[in-house]
């Protein structure tokens, strides 16, 4: 095995009970760190992993977020993979209700949690922030502007964080992926070529890169998959 650095470090994981965040979760118990998964709904017992802690928080909700990062100590690293998708259509027929809710669930989601995790990791002194974004946030083509623009405030978001906490022991990047098969994304676009879509699996080595206490140069950094 890769020595990766994170053997018993805390890995708190964001949205672990999703396609994506559940093979990051696996990942980093596998690599020997003490994760906790923290989702709005706690997964039943059949779709718990070993090595892993759940937790239930609502990313939406700034008071209990203060409370879930304040119950313990501030973790290595924080990993969100909290999102949704809103599929393209014609400008004329945009929904404002879609487009605020995307906003809540991909820009508003991360910019709290990135709050909560700054406030604590700046006291520790160290750290490690990894979001996940998509490329559908620089290329527009066949994107819907809801998921799209939500999407590219998340990057706006993890560039203005580095700046914020260059020169310290803390660090925030993003995972960028140009697809990921989910049952859900292959749900959304069932005439795709899901065979060649990125694995979650393959996806997550990026993640476990970013979180490394290696990676400490690296900060800003949106990482395409």
């Amino acid at each position: 095995m890769v020595e990766t650095g994170l053997a018993g470090r805390d890995v708190l994981v964001f949205g672990a009970t999703g396609a994506l965040g559940a093979a990051v979760a696996a990942t980093f118990a596998d690599l020997g760190a003490v994760v906790r998964g923290a989702d709005q709904q706690l997964p039943g017992a059949d779709r718990r992993l070993a090595g892993v802690q759940y937790e239930s928080v609502d990313a939406l909700d700034d008071d209990a977020l203060r409370a879930f990062f304040d119950a313990r100590r501030a973790p290595w690293a924080v990993i969100n993979t909290v999102g949704g998708y809103a599929p393209q259509r014609p400008l004329a027929e945009l929904d404002p209700a879609e487009l605020t809710r995307q906003f809540e669930l991909n820009l508003v989601s991360a910019a709290l949690i990135t709050k909560h995790a700054l406030r604590v990791m700046q006291m520790a002194g160290e750290g490690r922030i990894v979001h996940t974004a998509s490329r559908a946030a620089t290329v527009t083509a066949g994107n819907g502007f809801a998921y799209s623009v939500s999407k590219l405030g998340v990057l706006h978001l993890v560039r203005m964080a580095a700046d914020e906490t260059r020169g310290t022991g803390i660090t925030v990047n993003c995972v960028v992926p140009s697809i990921i098969d989910t049952p859900a994304n292959r749900a959304a676009m069932p005439t795709a070529d899901h065979d060649s879509w990125p694995k979650p699996r393959d996806i997550v080595v990026s993640y476990v890169y970013l979180t490394s206490p290696y990676a400490h140069l690296v900060n800003g950094a949106a990482i395409p998959v």
